[in-house]
């Protein structure tokens, strides 16, 4: 939670940040390329020693170097310095990615492990997160309107705090006798060779151009309205996990709630009104949020606990090679072409999953 909380103190202006030291749109694009780059180098070797050596040294490791990341954005408004801190955040971000989930999935006994109760453990640290968020988010837009550097100094905060708790985890070590690491890697990057991974990397590739994007539609209308899309952010974030539990989803449901997102993406890009924005916006993320945690349990359902983090660092792995292709794509075609037409490869991206989830479902019936 105080994670999430640091995340939110930024992630609520970065674009608006970038643009503040006359950052381009495009050039936005680059530094998410840039970001998903590192975190793609940096994935496995982390989530190796998460899974064979030590839990805690992983998460110490990707805390101190995010704090490290926000030192440099505080200071550098250069291109080059935003450059590296985005690298650095990447590096600190591949640490971290898996270690926190797979912390918590792990302790689910493996007589209940199966996808759809993975799916309500996933739902709960979303509905967890949101709160934190939110209480990072606002006080990052507030920071904001007073100097847009100070959004940095709060995060460092939050993950200074975050790691003093980690320092009291008790570390969970490998045992003594380990299958050889070629053959342990050799079992984690088999685990992509599926379409569960597919529609997993997929999905989380769809929410790149809303992600870019919001910042930069609401403040069209004004800073105020920017805190109650965030604000409407992560009300979705938490609404998503209970409408699963109202309407009963499941993961058989993937390819409607995929469908269903492409009507909100185009909506969001295309619209003029606020109340307009705002809805879709928020029905688009509640919907991406339901999506991510059904597709990762169906694909979580199949990994062994043993090396639950480093295979879901080697899906993150190709995930950030996925987004750091998309990125640019977005960022090129909103500055070139309009809103609407970078929203379109978000809705392109959900009609693959969809029907990749097709494929699945006729495979497993």
């Amino acid at each position: 939670m105080l994670s999430a909380a640091g995340v939110a103190s930024f992630s609520a202006v970065d674009v608006l940040f970038y643009q503040s030291v006359g950052v381009s749109v495009a050039f936005v694009g680059v530094l998410v390329a840039a970001f998903n780059f590192a975190v793609t180098a940096a994935e496995l070797p982390f989530a190796i020693l998460f899974d064979r050596y030590s839990n805690k040294l992983a998460l110490q490791l990707g805390n101190f170097i995010r704090i490290c990341a926000f030192v440099l954005f505080f200071f550098s408004v250069s291109e080059g310095g935003l450059l590296l801190a985005q690298i650095l955040a990447g590096i600190a971000v591949a640490a971290m990615s898996g270690t926190s989930n797979a912390l918590v999935i792990n302790q689910i006994q493996s007589s209940k492990l199966n996808a759809d109760s993975i799916a309500s453990t996933f739902g709960k640290i979303s509905y967890l997160s949101a709160i934190a968020a939110i209480v990072g988010g606002l006080a990052g837009i507030f920071l904001f309107t007073k100097s847009p550097q100070a959004i940095w100094l709060l995060a460092i905060v939050f993950f200074i705090a975050a790691g003093i708790v980690a320092a009291t985890f008790k570390d969970t070590r490998a045992e003594i006798t380990q299958e050889p690491l070629t053959q342990f890697l050799k079992k984690a990057v088999k685990t992509l060779n599926s379409r569960t991974a597919v529609s997993l990397i997929l999905a989380n590739a769809a929410a790149v151009a809303p992600f870019i994007l919001w910042q930069i539609k609401f403040n069209q209308v004004s800073i105020l309205f920017l805190a109650v899309g965030y604000l409407g952010l992560n009300l979705a974030g938490l609404l998503g996990p209970l409408v699963m539990r109202w309407l009963n989803i499941r993961v058989k449901h993937i390819i409607w709630v995929a469908l269903i997102n492409v009507v909100p993406v185009l909506i969001f890009a295309a619209a003029t009104d606020p109340t307009a924005i705002w809805i879709s916006f928020v029905t688009h993320v509640a919907c991406q949020g339901i999506l991510q945690i059904l597709v990762s349990a169906r694909y979580h359902e199949g990994v062994s606990s043993s090396m639950r983090a480093t295979a879901g660092s080697a899906v993150s792995l190709v995930d950030s090679l996925v987004v750091a292709v998309t990125a640019p794509i977005v960022t090129v075609a909103t500055q070139q072409l309009g809103l609407v037409f970078g929203a379109a490869v978000s809705a392109l991206l959900y009609l693959a999953v969809a029907a990749v989830s097709i494929g699945i479902s006729k495979q497993r019936g």
